[in-house]
């Protein structure tokens, strides 16, 4: 159980993610040495993690998937570790039932989309069978940092592009998103002046943003889970318009084939999610068929965090 300090910081890193203890010491009234202790105790319990994420549409990552794979299960970490370092995957995590992974992918177009899903993911060892389903329209996505209308909106590529620092700045944030900019700089053999010159205009242009995100099995929402929703075609839209304001639905797209829509789910147990799904989802005139897809461990999942208690 967190503490009334504990909240407090997890409010100010949410806003900011790189928020110095310092600065946190002085807004809440307490020394540094109290912030310190608090925020290494709750990344150690994995309380909190302070995640870097990328706006995939600002970065102009407008056409995306939803991939189903089979794989040997004697493989499955090392399978997912790779998947999880590409920067084209939003989503990394293993399921129960019909499929051992589940993914979403984000790229600029269709043809380097079909080369990855065709060339590159088939030469991952370990990988057994590949399944796509087009994404057509994102009704609903929660990333906890950015805010997406409904649908999303398509960005022009970026002007300039992101040349090899911004990637090599990008790429370490992503692994610590608190970590100095002294440092940082030393290892990538740049000025502190150019990695903070840079950091700051990723973020002012909303291309990255960096805060604390709850871990929602350490907040009591414990079961997660992904739904394909087959329906009647003159019908996606209404049904989609219904689902959007469930506090519980962090994902919602349209598919292309397959389904008709996919849904991201979070609960605070199994029993609560399968009462949801069989009297809310399955309720909604339209809906012909409902297939759930159990998460049981997530590798990468760069959007739906768990950002309020509601959700």
């Amino acid at each position: 159980m967190q503490n009334n300090i504990d909240l407090k910081i997890i409010d100010l890193l949410k806003r900011d993610g790189r928020y110095s203890c310092a600065a946190i010491a002085q807004d809440l009234g307490v020394n540094v040495a109290t912030v310190t202790k608090h925020i290494e105790r709750m990344l150690a319990e994995d309380v909190i993690t302070i995640k870097t994420v990328l706006n995939q549409f600002k970065m102009g990552f407008n056409v995306h998937a939803f991939i189903t794979i089979d794989v040997d299960l004697r493989k499955v970490d090392q399978v997912c570790d790779q998947l999880g370092e590409n920067p084209h995957l939003s989503l990394v995590v293993t399921a129960f039932g019909r499929y051992d992974l589940l993914g979403i992918a984000d790229f600029q177009n269709w043809d380097t989309l079909q080369e990855f899903i065709t060339k590159d993911l088939p030469r991952i060892d370990g990988i057994v069978k590949i399944n796509a389903f087009p994404i057509v329209e994102i009704k609903k996505l929660n990333s906890g940092l950015f805010t997406y209308s409904a649908p999303v909106l398509h960005y022009p590529p970026l002007d300039p592009p992101l040349d090899g620092i911004d990637q090599a700045i990008i790429a370490e944030l992503q692994k610590n998103g608190r970590e100095p900019f002294t440092d940082l700089a030393s290892r990538l053999n740049l000025s502190l002046t150019t990695v903070s010159r840079r950091v700051a205009r990723l973020r002012k242009d909303e291309i990255l943003g960096i805060s604390a995100v709850r871990n929602p099995s350490k907040w009591g929402y414990l079961a997660n889970a992904y739904v394909a929703v087959h329906a009647d075609a003159n019908k996606v839209q209404n049904i989609c318009s219904e689902l959007t304001d469930y506090p519980e639905l962090h994902l919602i797209m349209t598919v292309m084939s397959g389904f008709e829509i996919l849904v991201g789910i979070h609960a605070p147990n199994s029993e609560k999610m399968y009462h949801f799904i069989v009297e809310k989802i399955a309720r909604i005139e339209g809906v012909t068929k409902i297939e759930t897809f159990v998460c049981a461990e997530i590798y990468k999942r760069s959007f739906a965090l768990f950002d309020s208690d509601k959700s």
